[in-house]
């Protein structure tokens, strides 16, 4: 049962709903609890079924509940009928002033401050202290209609009861709107961090993404590129073997590829590298010198080639790629990188493939 109460408690994916729900289950308990005290203390069968009402309606806003997911107003029908009709009779019923009610009302009214739709419950909260307040008042102007009036000793114990009874609601209430507030703070941010990670990375190989790149480029790379350089790698022939062999094959040819690459980055040398799209990868080097750079594009074109796949043996990958430094006097800005990249990297594909092209070869 704790089970199927927790895993319950799990599906329910918003604050309202934690709320709504620990209300009901708090409001049900201490309706059904306060039904024992007022048959315990002997304040007659009026007071025992008016407490008994309130949590049979609590049960069947229940199934309301689950049935229409009307949690908003599931809520404030529960609110109004406790502070409108059953805690005004309740009143009348249970002793009056002489009794603990009045600590029941004052709690049925700051229940309806939790409901979510501001302009309804401002409505029910008016309405709820206006029959409130006329009931007291017009209990104090005509003592007569009032059922029983607690003698010292007995309303002692009745406001002793009702003190810990909406004590203990209060309490729990509250408890359970700060645990729901920090659950729910900590999955929107969460959710932030994720919508945050997905603008800047590729949602297949968790490589940056081309947007990322080229911000990365213009706004930090080109400002002291004198170290930096480009390597643009394109899979030779993938869209055949994409066609041939399958999709769900091709992303797993992407993903290797892509942890082969992103296991030369070093992180503290401001490297970065990203899948521009399809079959595509640009590597920002940080690197002393060209040769430096070409030894790294190398590498990587030879682990490539060594790929080898238990699902399909008899394919083979390889990769081409084009180099460029940042710092070339050739190039003025990011877009003519881009294109110088691009056209080394058709002179690579046009030339058999498989093969690093650099700026001075071309």
């Amino acid at each position: 049962m704790f089970n199927a109460i927790k895993k319950f408690w799990k599906l329910q994916n918003s604050l309202e709903r934690k709320l709504f729900w620990s209300i009901l289950v708090v409001v049900t308990l201490a309706s059904f609890f306060s039904a024992i005290f007022t048959i315990y203390e002997g304040l007659g069968a009026a007071a025992s079924l008016a407490s008994i009402g309130c949590m049979l309606l609590c049960i069947l806003i229940t199934f309301v509940a689950i049935e229409t997911s009307l949690y908003s107003q599931c809520y404030l029908v529960m609110c109004c009928t406790l502070s409108c009709f059953l805690l005004p009779l309740l009143f009348i019923f249970c002793g009056g002033i002489t009794s603990g009610m009045p600590l029941y009302c004052v709690t049925s009214l700051a229940l309806i401050g939790l409901a979510v739709n501001s302009y309804a419950k401002v409505i029910a909260f008016i309405i709820s202290l206006v029959i409130q307040v006329s009931t007291i008042f017009y209990a104090w102007q005509n003592p007569n209609i009032m059922l029983i009036t607690l003698e010292h000793d007995a309303s002692n114990l009745d406001f002793l009861v009702t003190t810990i009874i909406t004590g203990i609601v209060l309490f729990t209430i509250g408890s359970l709107m700060i645990i729901s507030y920090t659950h729910e703070t900590k999955r929107r941010h969460e959710l932030e961090i994720k919508i945050d990670y997905m603008k800047t990375h590729d949602s297949l190989t968790d490589l940056y993404n081309r947007t990322y790149l080229l911000k990365y480029l213009n706004e930090s790379v080109w400002k002291h590129r004198e170290n930096f350089f480009v390597i643009l790698f394109d899979l030779d022939d993938f869209k055949q073997i994409n066609s041939k062999y399958g999709h769900d094959f091709g992303d797993q040819i992407i993903t290797e590829v892509s942890k082969i690459i992103s296991q030369k980055v070093e992180n503290t040398a401001e490297e970065r590298v990203g899948r521009l799209g399809f079959e595509k990868f640009l590597f920002i080097v940080n690197s002393a010198s060209e040769v430096e750079a070409f030894t790294k594009a190398e590498s990587i074109r030879k682990e490539v080639y060594k790929l080898t796949f238990d699902e399909h043996p008899q394919v083979h990958i390889t990769i081409s790629g084009a180099l460029c430094p940042c710092s070339s006097m050739m190039i003025l800005d990011v877009k003519q990188l881009m294109d110088r990249l691009s056209t080394l990297l058709e002179t690579a594909k046009k030339q058999g493939k498989n093969q690093i092209r650099n700026l001075v070869e071309y």
